[in-house]
């Protein structure tokens, strides 16, 4: 039976403009990280780039970021 040990741990991101450069930080989230959606209609699991899931539900659109952190 899982435990609260099991729990992943998360890390809490920081609040960034997307434009900036810092993909690779391990606190904070770059345009071509992905976000996991469970489709409960399909029963499975979906990945989409932020890059995407932005320009999905605004108007606007963002690039790529560069850098290490």
């Amino acid at each position: 039976m899982p435990t609260l040990d099991d729990a992943p741990i998360l890390e809490q991101l920081a609040t960034v403009e997307l434009d900036a450069s810092n993909a690779g930080a391990a606190n904070k989230i770059a345009t071509q990280d992905l976000v996991l959606v469970y489709d409960m209609s399909q029963r499975k699991i979906k990945a989409i780039t932020v890059s995407a899931f932005m320009s999905a539900i605004t108007d606007v659109s963002v690039s790529a970021t560069t850098g290490t952190g």
